[in-house]
């Protein structure tokens, strides 16, 4: 590859919050790289105002995630036509499609109709942690790989709106004790909203703050870990878009939560995770840097690629102990 930079480019960023947050120091590489061009991020909606806020000097076009690419890429180019340089960070052909449509020059992963679509191709070192994944890209344009320990400067505005929706779930104090029992890919990722809820319930026992922290249309588990806590726990996100999600885990102290997107947010906005995994590879998706912990039964059928357990017993995330987990959480709280 030779380098274009600085250009106008278009950068089409991933679908789900924890890849489009592993991705983050690959984009703050490619915007900062392409100082005195310009930059179009290509974004979902949930995610736009986020991606507005941590790159506000370029230019956030969100499109839904069913849109067709000869859409998407009207879309991109209705103001001033095709970009000069199109980069994916998604490995789908759709993504690969829309910029054959509306770049001179693509590039992407070799995987999933890159050799067909892309006008340059890279391959995925899939040994090595996510966040990596661009790095090919970036070394062919000319930038520096991405660096792991790269985390971005919240907005104070946001970090405010965070405050303002923990209040009102009933958070009475700063540094409450998260739990997120949700995620995107089915059961196996998830430990049971009862664990979560029994671990909200020794919490509080020990005179700690704990909060619910869910998604919009996670109001249901939000629920059921209430309901198995024995008693009202305050519930706070479901409201919120990306951006608001990271101003409410700004606020907190620890957030316990699955192999999810709001580990990966938390772990950016600089909040200790403890991190339960079942059949992901924290290796490949773990929380970056050295303040978290992951926390699973090593079990020798994992890592796993299925939504549903192929033995059906699923229990590399159910027979977890929640013994474990509070150990974890209260080891952290002492500084450990």
């Amino acid at each position: 590859m030779q380098s274009v930079l600085p250009s106008r480019i278009v950068i089409d960023l991933p679908n789900w919050v924890g890849d489009q947050v592993m991705a983050l120091p690959a984009i703050h590489r490619l915007v900062d790289g392409n100082a005195g061009g310009e930059t179009t991020l290509h974004a979902r909606p949930p995610g736009r105002r986020l991606f507005e806020a941590l790159f506000p000097s370029a230019v956030v076009v969100a499109s839904p995630p069913k849109a067709s690419p000869i859409t998407t890429a009207r879309r991109l180019c209705r103001d001033s036509g095709r970009f000069d340089l199109g980069i994916t960070l998604r490995h789908a052909s759709r993504a690969k499609i829309c910029l054959r449509l509306s770049a001179r020059r693509s590039l992407g992963s070799d995987g999933d109709g890159g050799r067909l679509l892309l006008t340059e191709r890279y391959p995925v070192d899939r040994t090595r942690h996510q966040v990596f994944d661009a790095d090919p890209i970036l070394e062919g344009l000319g930038l520096t790989g991405v660096d792991p320990r790269w985390r971005p400067a919240l907005p104070l505005e946001l970090v405010e709106e965070g405050a303002r929706v923990l209040r009102r779930a009933g958070v009475a104090r700063e540094g409450a004790i998260g739990v997120a029992p949700s995620c995107a890919r089915g059961e196996t990722k998830r430990w049971p909203a009862a664990s979560y809820g029994e671990l909200a319930r020794r919490m509080r026992a020990r005179g700690l703050e704990v909060v619910v922290v869910i998604g919009p249309g996670e109001e249901e588990i939000g629920r059921q870990v209430a309901s198995a806590a024995g008693q009202p726990l305050p519930i706070a996100g479901a409201e919120s878009d990306v951006a608001g999600l990271a101003g409410v885990l700004a606020r907190l102290s620890v957030l316990v939560c699955n192999d999810s997107g709001p580990m990966h947010l938390a772990a950016a906005v600089g909040i200790r995770a403890v991190a339960l995994f079942g059949p992901t590879d924290p290796r490949r998706t773990g929380p970056l840097g050295d303040r978290h912990l992951v926390l699973s039964r090593d079990l020798n059928c994992a890592p796993c690629p299925a939504r549903c357990c192929p033995v059906g017993s699923a229990t590399c995330l159910r027979e977890l102990p929640v013994d474990r987990a509070e150990r974890a959480v209260l080891g952290m709280l002492d500084g450990g």
